[in-house]
């Protein structure tokens, strides 16, 4: 047997709706399964990047982010630049989304090395977002 791709990544929050609005809104991430978890036909809402699920799966419990991070890409006819990646972390600033102190930077990663900036997502998860 062999691994060959990934199907998706389960990630706990503490508020669906606070979660969709910082991956759907702020990142304009697709919604899938809402109305199958409305139903309680699932236990998460899926955000789909590049065709791989992120399931925000509500919880009660404490959420422990640690060090853990979760990269993504972001791509864009005019995206590319230093420029275009600090317009972005401003309209994130903007829209009371804490970017770390000193992004962007460039960062080595999958595809190789360029600009990458950490935000946090409503649960304090660092999420990166790495041109590409």
């Amino acid at each position: 047997m062999d691994v060959v791709d990934m199907d998706h990544v389960a990630l706990r929050v503490s508020d669906v709706d606070r979660a969709l609005e910082f991956y759907h809104d702020l990142l304009g991430l697709p919604v899938r399964d809402r109305d199958r978890f409305e139903a309680g036909e699932v236990p998460f809402v899926a955000v789909v990047a590049g065709g791989r699920h992120l399931h925000l799966v509500p919880s009660d419990d404490p959420i422990d982010v640690g060090g853990e991070h979760v990269c993504l890409l972001v791509r864009s006819d005019g995206t590319g630049t230093r420029a275009e990646i600090d317009a972005l972390l401003e309209d994130l600033r903007e829209a009371g989304v804490e970017v770390e102190t000193g992004e962007p930077r460039e960062r080595y990663g999958a595809y190789g090395r360029d600009w990458a900036a950490y935000v946090r997502d409503p649960d304090g998860r660092r999420v990166e977002l790495k041109l590409h």
